[in-house]
């Protein structure tokens, strides 16, 4: 029997940020510049639960929109992508379902940019239990709303100091033990070494509640850490290293740690760039979610196959832990012909020791070949493994895209998709093999 779900736009604390949004649009600014695109897709998937035994074949019908605006005026900016996507699943498999994504930021600027203030909202739709394979009952909206000022003092003319006052709210529809409040304060103090560096210190205070009362997970936390931006013409480097205390209230416990962050950027020649990043720091399922915002793309006519397992593989829940991260990719951009690569390897440490701390480690290839003009055939591999500290369990996934895009005019384009993915577990009834065609029209603008 299909589970009933929630419709995810349902709660107000999650259409907050749209409200303010529209409401905060000066008259008289610049006109806003919008894209978006619109369409609908038919899918026959031989698995559309996942599972290991009795597969089950299905269709689906989805109706999508997705959307990029940007607007600037006198002393406000404004950008905003997401979408919003309908599905129907034949058979009664499955609930009809809606899925919302929204990348949301809004600042008003007053006492001659002295004075700033913040609206920001991230919406997204992540697995409810990340053991489970994403299967569409194993899907949920997840929301962080962030609010805000900043006061910016210049005391010389290349020295600045900043003080930032934030507030989040955080909202999953099903994991209500995430449902909580954060509250953060950070002063830094910056310098303007040359036209290309610059060099800041930190002090950030940071104290998270979450609604469930004896849940255990409330926190505070203090960082210390200093900051160099480096962009020169084929160089980017960003590089933050300090430290970070954390006490857990409810357990009485305290732990701290180094903090190094660093993302490097190199534009080794006019088609291939190399990306880094190192991250060794405290981090949890919120802050994750902020950071991963980047895969909320914009509208595009050479779009990734819609799939209804497209949710990532992000632990929602309350639980801070301690992040360690080293990913790498290559990207090479061709007249005919685009090739990417990159490398992963994360391993999360929770700070309570009764929720199972994981590594995963992985590699995923991308090409494209521009066969004419307006005919694009697009392959993306991916293969991860990921591992448990304190149980046994090893989960082995493999996906497979393949996508013959079709662009008839300016607008219209259409796509024939065909997608292959399995799980090989060592626990029972966790593996499963998944075959999917999907057949899209879009109109884009």
């Amino acid at each position: 029997m299909a589970r009933e779900r929630r419709h995810p736009l349902g709660k107000a604390r999650q259409s907050t940020l749209c409200i303010a949004l529209l409401a905060a649009i000066p008259l008289g600014a610049d006109a806003a510049k919008i894209n978006y695109s619109v369409g609908g897709y038919v899918e026959h998937s031989d698995n559309i639960g996942l599972t290991e035994t009795n597969p089950e074949k299905a269709e689906t019908l989805g109706a999508l929109f997705d959307f990029d605006l940007t607007q600037t005026g006198k002393n406000t900016n404004l950008t905003a992508r997401g979408g919003a996507e309908y599905l129907y699943y034949t058979g009664d498999t499955f609930d009809d379902d809606i899925r919302a994504t929204l990348v949301g930021h809004l600042d008003w600027n007053t006492m001659q940019d002295r004075l700033q203030f913040v609206l920001e909202d991230y919406l997204n739709y992540e697995p409810i239990d990340v053991l489970a394979a994403n299967a569409p009952n194993n899907q949920q909206q997840v929301n962080v709303f962030l609010a805000g000022a900043t006061l910016n003092l210049r005391p010389g003319a290349a020295t600045r100091t900043r003080l930032d006052i934030r507030y989040n709210n955080y909202y999953a529809e099903e994991t209500e033990e995430f449902n909580g409040d954060r509250f953060n304060a950070a002063f830094t103090l910056w310098q303007d070494t040359s036209a290309t560096t610059r060099m800041s210190g930190t002090i950030e205070a940071s104290q998270v509640e979450y609604d469930q009362p004896n849940l255990g997970a409330d926190y505070r936390r203090l960082d210390t850490y200093a900051t160099i931006n480096r962009n020169l013409a084929n160089f980017d480097l960003n590089l933050r290293v300090g430290y970070s205390w954390v006490e857990l209230l409810s357990f009485e416990g305290e732990q701290s740690s180094p903090l190094v962050r660093g993302v490097l950027t190199w534009r080794a020649s006019p088609r291939s760039t190399f990306n880094g990043a190192l991250y060794y720091q405290f981090s949890d399922a919120a802050q994750e979610l902020i950071t991963r915002s980047d895969d909320i793309g914009s509208p595009s006519v050479v779009a990734p196959p819609p799939s209804d397992q497209a949710a990532n593989d992000l632990l929602i829940g309350p639980d801070i832990y301690k992040q360690r991260r080293v990913e790498f990719d290559y990207r090479f951009t061709g007249e005919r012909y685009d090739f990417a690569i990159g490398p992963y390897y994360e391993n999360n440490e929770y700070l309570d020791p009764t929720v199972d701390s994981e590594g995963s480690y992985g590699l995923g290839v991308g090409a494209t070949w521009r066969i004419q003009p307006m005919l694009h055939l697009t392959c993306l591999l991916s293969r991860s493994y990921r591992d448990f500290d304190t149980f046994d369990r090893d989960d082995d996934d493999f996906a497979a895209y393949l996508s013959l895009v079709k662009i008839f005019t300016r607008n219209w384009s259409a796509s024939i998709d065909l997608r292959h993915q399995e799980r090989n577990s060592n626990v029972p009834e966790a593996s499963y093999d998944e075959n999917a065609a999907i057949f899209s029209v879009r109109y884009t603008r």
